[in-house]
């Protein structure tokens, strides 16, 4: 007589995320091996990503840097390429590029600060420039901008001491601007006049020499954090308190041995502030019990292969998209981004995480989180995109533009069929999913910790929609026809499985086809086998 069917629910399948760092055989299904292309949803669900949607035509060279500024009713977008800067025109997405400023420089890495009504850029190895509100001649260097004001304090630009001002990193906060990185001594911190961004010698303005806190070190990035200065750089942090009153100003705390491998990854996320150091991503989180700032590690479960990318890649980039609740972190020129889900927490106090990368000139050279437009990627190939949609859009011109498939898959961890002394005959995998209508999606298995999977069986979505498509069935109806647009229900799909195995791993791709696809739920039906 021929045993039963066996059922494997696998209703959490993913729900905590990719995991590189552990055995996948010691992993509960909970977890995934491989996540590319994918989010999960607030449900837990595994869906595509958004895709990246061209809003302007491309210009010649990567957009390197980009900053939201509001004055008054007033709010423009500005965007370092190549040389220059600048001010997107959205509304002509055809010929977005206008009011160039030719920065001088020879790259585009800007770090845009909205100080006081006006913008302030540094890049390692480049003087200050600077954007002000009103003026008719906005864009200057920052020394020409002393030059013009210049009302009070010294004649002279530079900083006491310093030859040349070329800040790497800098912070506007706590009424004035902070700066590091100088390439005459990198481990000195300047700061400006108060609400005076051109002044830097007089008697308001100074610096805190680093050496005697910290040793050895250069500045890599400033930022504030609940009323306190934190000064990352490479290998230490240094904390001060009262930043707001220089008469009171005193350190607070040396955090030795992390620092921060790139000025574009700190990030403010609710109560901690997020940086990317050698040792993986870490956070100087909030507490009420303690008086020093404890360091959380977020990438525990992806801990080796982040800390690869890292000395391969220093440009790395990195944005917090609220509305998402996602901190998203980019490797440029070895396109990989990593998205940390902050709003979930996996049981080893880790945010969940997925990767993402794009074909093509379409990978992330820079990231802007903006009131007007949200989420703002600046491409490697020259334009710039917002995240919306499913597919990658192209603008090709004022009435073209070509949409691309990405493929979004996942690969769980080694499934235990039972024990480990008998083997399971592979029957079939049902599977739950909503939406997507006309994507293709294929599955493979994996047996027995073996690198060979079987062949790919191939299905296509096609869920039942239900709902009508207007209020009273007419193409013209009182409220829209979108508001009342038919949905798509979920559907249970039957896989076919062939073989046998003690273990079993399986993975599932898809193409998108410009519509959302989310797995629900997953079960396993096999019969027992022989001993082996």
């Amino acid at each position: 007589m021929s045993s039963q069917l066996t059922y494997r629910p696998l209703d959490n399948v993913g729900i905590n995320g990719l995991n590189t760092q552990s055995n996948p055989a010691s992993l509960d299904a909970s977890w995934l091996t491989d996540a590319s292309n994918i989010v999960l949803r607030e449900s837990g669900r595994i869906s595509f990503r958004k895709g990246l949607k061209q809003n302007v035509l491309a210009t010649s060279a990567k957009i390197g840097s980009m900053i939201e500024h509001k004055y008054g009713s007033t709010t423009k977008v500005f965007a370092g390429v190549g040389t220059d800067v600048y001010t997107v025109d959205f509304t002509s997405p055809s010929t977005p590029w206008t009011s160039a400023f030719a920065t001088g420089g020879t790259a585009s890495d800007w770090q845009f600060i909205n100080f006081n009504g006006n913008v302030i850029g540094v890049q390692e190895g480049h003087e200050p420039i600077s954007y002000r509100s009103g003026d008719t001649t906005p864009w200057e260097s920052l020394e020409t901008k002393h030059t013009n004001n210049h009302t009070q304090g010294s004649a002279v630009f530079e900083p006491l001491g310093v030859t040349t001002f070329d800040p790497s990193c800098a912070m506007g906060y706590y009424g004035r601007i902070w700066a590091g990185g100088v390439s005459e001594d990198k481990g000195v911190m300047y700061y400006s006049d108060l609400l005076v961004d051109y002044e830097w010698r007089d008697d308001e303005a100074g610096f805190i020499d680093l050496s005697t806190v910290w040793g050895t070190d250069e500045i890599v990035a400033i930022a504030p954090f609940f009323g306190k200065l934190v000064i990352f750089g490479k290998r230490n942090i240094a904390i001060y308190n009262n930043p707001d009153d220089l008469t009171a100003i005193h350190l607070d705390e040396v955090i030795r041995g992390i620092g921060c491998s790139s000025r574009d990854t700190v990030q403010a996320v609710g109560d901690d502030l997020l940086f990317l150091s050698d040792t993986g991503l870490r956070s100087l989180g909030r507490t009420t019990q303690v008086d020093k700032v404890p360091l959380v590690d977020y990438s525990v479960n992806i801990k080796d292969t982040l800390i690869r990318h890292v000395a391969r890649d220093s440009t790395s980039k990195a944005i917090y998209i609220e509305n998402e609740g996602v901190y998203l972190l980019t490797f440029p020129l070895i396109n990989v981004t990593y998205a940390f889900d902050m709003k979930h927490i996996t049981p080893n106090n880790a945010p969940r995480v997925t990767t993402w990368t794009f074909d093509g000139d379409r990978k992330p050279s820079s990231l802007s989180y903006t009131d007007s437009k949200g989420l703002l990627i600046g491409q490697d190939g020259g334009s710039i995109s917002t995240y919306e949609g499913y597919f990658d859009t192209e603008y090709v011109s004022s009435s073209s533009t070509t949409n691309y498939s990405y493929t979004g898959s996942f690969k769980t961890i080694w499934i235990d069929l039972g024990e480990s002394v008998v083997s399971s005959l592979l029957k079939k995998l049902k599977a739950v999913i909503e939406g997507g209508s006309g994507t293709t999606v294929g599955v493979k298995w994996y047996k027995d910790f073996s690198v060979i999977p079987s062949k790919t069986h191939s299905f296509l979505l096609n869920p039942t929609a239900s709902g009508y498509s207007y209020l009273f069935g007419g193409v013209v109806s009182l409220f829209g026809a979108a508001k009342y647009a038919p949905s798509y229900s979920l559907k249970e799909y039957n896989i076919p499985l062939t073989g046998s195995a003690k273990f079993l791993q399986l993975e599932m791709s898809a193409e998108t086809n410009g519509s959302v696809a989310s797995l629900q739920d997953m079960t396993l039906l096999f019969k027992q086998g022989k001993i082996r």
